[in-house]
């Protein structure tokens, strides 16, 4: 865990401040707008998914 706990901050900062925001530069105003309605629909999905999971686990119980 301790490796971990100094990997992510690091590694975190590098994707997001030199690789991710760079990237950027590659797609224009139509496909960034494309890629943030995709990015939002997964995770309106996934929290969806998640919460159904813990509903149908506590209707079991």
């Amino acid at each position: 865990m301790e490796a971990l706990v100094k990997f992510y901050p690091i590694h975190i900062e590098k994707e997001d401040k030199h690789f991710f925001i760079p990237c950027m530069d590659y797609f224009n105003g139509e496909e960034k707008d494309a890629m943030l309605k995709e990015m939002r629909e997964f995770d309106r999905n996934m929290i969806h998914e998640k919460y159904t999971r813990v509903v149908e686990e506590h209707e079991k119980q």
